[in-house]
């Protein structure tokens, strides 16, 4: 039997400028093998995001942007376990798309009893800025940073697909 499908998943809202990052990455990924899955998660929120969680069956990587407190374009990526210490921390400058958070919808999974490895590849945004959707809603300083953004995801992606077990 074959391993499930890895699913690289955008997060984001592209009515927040830099909130799109991980929709834009998840848009623009090439050369991808077979058994990598993607989808876009776009606008969800917490209950949302628990209920695609507990559907998904393998390995997955969610793009998103995230406050971090680093340098804008900064990019961490990290397994989100149950003893994770990721706590919603409020920010004066913005707040989540995604109503109570990705941290929040992943206890709630965890609760509701998913097993799914979730890692996950974090941008720190440069601006989060409420703007009508367009052809880039990405502030400008982001655009600049997309092509080593792309490369450095798509390097990530290689490398959490050679510790995915090939058959289960």
């Amino acid at each position: 039997m074959n391993a499930p499908a890895f699913t690289v998943a955008g997060l984001g809202s592209r009515h927040s400028s830099d909130d799109a990052i991980g929709l834009w990455l998840v848009d623009n990924l090439t050369g991808l093998p077979e058994d990598v899955r993607r989808e876009q998660w776009e606008d969800a929120d917490a209950l949302n995001l628990a209920h695609r969680l507990l559907e998904n069956t393998g390995p997955l990587l969610i793009v998103d942007c995230a406050e971090m407190g680093l340098a804008g374009g900064a990019w961490r990526c990290f397994t989100a376990t149950a003893d994770a210490n990721m706590k919603l921390t409020p920010h004066s400058r913005s707040i989540s798309t995604h109503g109570l958070g990705l941290a929040e919808a992943l206890a709630i999974a965890r609760e509701l009893g998913s097993t799914t490895v979730v890692n996950i590849f974090a941008v720190q945004p440069y601006e989060l800025a409420l703007r009508p959707p367009a052809e880039t809603t990405l502030s400008e300083a982001m655009q600049a940073r997309l092509p080593q953004l792309l490369n450095a995801l798509q390097q990530n992606i290689d490398t959490l697909r050679k510790c995915m077990p090939e058959e289960v």
